[in-house]
């Protein structure tokens, strides 16, 4: 089933934005349950401090970004979304960069988990 109201949307929808936009990076971090997970970068971020430390720092190396993706709700409820985003850092460079994140939510819909597998590394 493919959805696009899922967690996992608005957390790719709201990444956009929240490149220049603070409240849709607090938008992006209500996603979150307290004791989350993401594992993105090089290393995992636990807790709302840590997550919010690396989305600040991810956020503020863009200048703008644009996501591409198709969520589908797996058959145990976890989410998985492929995408695609280009993007212009603050220095002017511009990357591409893509990937399948997968998701796990708590009973409220929160994000507990979010692991991600980069199809297309950065660059």
């Amino acid at each position: 089933m493919t959805t696009t109201s899922t967690a996992l949307d608005r957390y790719t929808g709201l990444s956009d934005r929240a490149v220049h936009d603070e409240a849709a990076l607090d938008e992006v971090l209500a996603l979150f349950t307290a004791d989350a997970t993401v594992e993105i970068g090089p290393e995992p971020a636990n807790g709302s401090e840590a997550i919010a430390a690396f989305y600040r720092a991810h956020f503020a190396a863009h200048a703008e970004m644009k996501h591409f993706w198709k969520t589908t709700v797996l058959d145990d409820g976890t989410l998985r979304a492929e995408w695609v985003c280009a993007a212009r850092k603050t220095d002017g460079s511009l990357t591409t960069v893509a990937g399948v994140e997968h998701a796990t939510l708590d009973a409220q819909g929160l994000i507990s988990h979010l692991r991600n597998e980069f199809t297309r590394l950065p660059g």
